[in-house]
């Protein structure tokens, strides 16, 4: 399954799943977080040692991390502009299923025809007598 399908799948599950839940999921832009007193410690030393450290880091976020942030984006924006009833009037389409009688279905088939066939004649042969 390539990430394009696999994206479309979790769009469709998450809109299902949204849909029920959709006031539950909150997702926060910036969270602040307070540092501990042995973290700001080894700022303080990282800051004044002679080490270069970066002032910023940049993380690519993995294939999977943006299918599911895409995912939960289509979720929201599916459960803002879909109301919940509307789910069940949802239409999938099936490919097409061909299905073949087995042989007593063909030979049961094939008798019924035949004593309707018989039936017709014998109904024009009174018929025209």
């Amino acid at each position: 399954m390539n990430a394009k399908s696999l994206a479309i799948a979790l769009v469709l599950a998450a809109g299902f799943a949204s849909t029920v839940q959709a006031s539950d999921i909150v997702t926060l832009d910036t969270v602040q977080v307070r540092p501990s007193a042995d973290q700001l410690a080894q700022a303080n030393h990282e800051a004044t040692s002679s080490i270069p450290t970066l002032a910023a880091v940049q993380v690519r976020p993995t294939v999977g991390q943006i299918v599911e942030l895409m995912a939960e984006n289509a979720a929201t924006q599916l459960a803002a502009a879909t109301p919940i009833v509307s789910v069940a009037n949802w239409v999938v389409s099936l490919p097409a299923v061909t299905v073949r009688p087995d042989v007593q279905q063909v030979q049961a088939l094939a008798a019924e025809l035949a004593a309707d066939a018989v039936g017709n004649v014998v109904a024009k042969g009174l018929v025209s007598y």
